[in-house]
């Protein structure tokens, strides 16, 4: 039951932010392993409790990045097809 004068707002903040969470949990953590930057020491938070060493620390926000940009893209093809 959308709304008739629906123009995608809902859909559209949705998928803005799925890309928040994906560039807050998916990227930054990344480029904060990558230049060992303390600014972006909060992104990391979520996987710590992993003790992961070396290169499979970018494995978890290497998947929230792709599932993220995944979701997206579903969600945007959804909406053009409405």
């Amino acid at each position: 039951m959308t709304d008739p004068q629906d123009t995608g707002a809902r859909s559209r903040f949705v998928i803005n932010l799925v890309g928040v969470i994906g560039i807050v949990f998916g990227v930054l953590p990344i480029v904060r392993y990558l230049l060992d930057l303390s600014l972006f020491e909060f992104t990391v938070a979520p996987y710590e409790w992993l003790q992961l060493e070396g290169a499979a620390r970018f494995i978890p926000p290497g998947m929230v990045l792709v599932a993220c940009i995944v979701l997206a893209y579903v969600l945007e093809q959804r909406l053009s097809r409405d």
